[in-house]
């Protein structure tokens, strides 16, 4: 045992910087969502979850919100292949899904957009209504895999096989 104070005040030191050092390295390990958001083209969108009793929604719009910003922004850009790159990676024919969705929205995606995010009735799926400043509507369905929102778009099982 360290006699002086000088030494307990060393180790004390030591152990506080290895602390803060394993925090630092724990945090950069951490997975972030693989898309993000980019420079251009710019997006108008609000997000909010829908009145509830249950804190799970308002949870549920704070961590897709990132998800959402970069659909509607694939949605303006007019990608396909983008577009699909945030749909859930074990569905199938997600490119063809947002080609159509392209057609369907794309216009609309440069106008102020609303997301109302659902209660979410099982951990994992949540249910989005967009709401677009034509008063046009639409329904997505997202899913979650190892803390990373995914659009579930194309054709498979919402819960990862």
């Amino acid at each position: 045992m360290p006699r002086t104070a000088k030494a307990r005040w060393l180790i004390t030191v030591i152990v506080a910087l290895c602390v803060v050092v394993g925090a630092l390295v724990w945090w950069s390990k951490r997975d972030a969502a693989p898309y993000a958001l980019r420079d251009t083209p710019e997006v108008h969108l609000t997000v909010r979850a829908a009145t509830s009793a249950y804190p799970e929604a308002q949870e549920v719009a704070r961590e897709a919100e990132l998800l959402l910003e970069v659909y509607v922004q694939r949605l303006q850009d007019g990608d396909a292949e983008e577009l699909a790159d945030i749909g859930a990676p074990w569905y199938t024919g997600r490119e063809a899904a947002a080609r159509d969705l392209i057609s369907k929205y794309g216009a609309q995606a440069g106008d102020p957009v609303q997301a109302v995010v659902a209660d979410p009735v099982t951990p994992g799926l949540a249910s989005v209504e967009l709401r677009y400043g034509s008063e046009s509507r639409q329904t997505l369905d997202l899913t979650r895999d190892d803390g990373v929102w995914w659009l579930a778009i194309g054709n498979g099982d919402p819960v990862k096989p």
